[in-house]
């Protein structure tokens, strides 16, 4: 038991040296259907993987619009991106600025939750991606990130880093941003992030009431990340729930999905970082030799080929 906590341990560590730096589903290549609750035959499109989320669940209240983030093919990268466009509730003449990121809504208050936890062990040195903006008038667009800590003595979140970058003017082809995060506390890790990208500045998350912009203002917003964190990324929601057996193994593993994978792979890295091999995968099992792998920790990586699905380790033990 001692030694499998000892490499546990090795593997934490080891990752440090190779995670992937991009927010989870930040080239936003990945989006399921949400039904509509009550409307036959509707629905709105949100990202996958947990971390990015929309307000498009405004649409079911019964003073639409409230769509306000679409995937498009209108993309920096890859096949497809976020597009998101203020519209107006005009029976509540409520502005709603188009809004993608770390964001769901509260209904009591009609305001927004804001964070995710901050599952990295080092801070983030850049916050970087790619937009396009369609601003209506003098309006513009944005966007924020913003680290905190809750702290227990005062009862109240500290700022950790803020940054707020505000894009003015029409900029018809991706461009790219990359801002170093600015920090008022050095020292301090934080234990909560949040990322917002915005078709207006004006957004206000107190009070989505008092949000302020131009209707028809729109932003394309691709490839987000943040850059030199180290530590395994925590998936919030893996599209896929993996099992390794056995774990530790001595000659084979098995790998069970529970979903079918197509033209899927499975690779292993290890706790240098570097990648070891690389299987292909199809269906929901995978049987794979690690007899050629020395005693350790491995950390493992389930892709479908164009994004990943989940990820974890397990420990060979001869």
């Amino acid at each position: 038991m001692k030694k499998i906590v000892f490499l546990l341990m090795i593997v934490v560590s080891g990752l440090a040296a190779f995670s992937q730096s991009s927010l989870q589903n930040g080239n936003f290549e990945g989006w399921y259907f949400a039904p509509h609750p009550t409307h036959a035959n509707q629905g709105f499109y949100e990202p996958h993987g947990g971390f990015f989320q929309t307000l498009n669940i405004l649409d079911t209240i019964p003073t639409p619009p409230g769509l306000t983030v679409y995937p498009t093919d209108s993309c920096h990268g890859g096949v497809k991106a976020a597009r998101v466009i203020t519209k107006k509730i005009a029976v509540l003449d409520v502005l709603i600025p188009g809004v993608i990121g770390t964001i769901a809504i509260n209904w009591n208050n009609f305001n927004a939750t804001l964070g995710k936890p901050f599952t990295w062990t080092t801070k983030p040195a850049r916050f970087q991606g790619y937009y396009m903006s369609f601003p209506v008038a003098n309006d513009s667009s944005a966007a924020i990130i913003l680290l905190s800590k809750w702290n227990t003595v005062s009862h109240r979140r500290d700022t950790i880093a803020y940054n707020r970058l505000v894009f003015h003017g029409t900029v018809s082809t991706y461009t790219q941003f990359d801002e170093s995060i600015t920090y008022r506390d050095a020292v301090t890790m934080p234990d909560s992030i949040t990322v917002l990208l915005l078709s207006c500045a004006g957004y206000n998350a107190s009070f989505m009431m008092a949000s302020v912009g131009q209707i028809g203002s729109k932003a394309y917003y691709d490839d987000v990340t943040i850059t030199n964190v180290a530590g395994m990324e925590y998936m919030l929601m893996p599209e896929v729930n993996v099992k390794i057996t056995p774990n530790p193994a001595h000659d084979f593993i098995r790998v069970d999905l529970s979903e079918v994978v197509t033209n899927g792979t499975f690779e292993v890295y290890n706790t240098s970082g570097k990648l070891f091999c690389k299987e292909p995968l199809s269906g929901r099992t995978l049987n794979m030799s690690v007899g050629g792998l020395q005693n350790g920790a491995y950390y493992y990586k389930v892709t479908d080929g164009t994004k990943t699905l989940n990820t974890g380790e397990f420990i060979v033990s001869k």
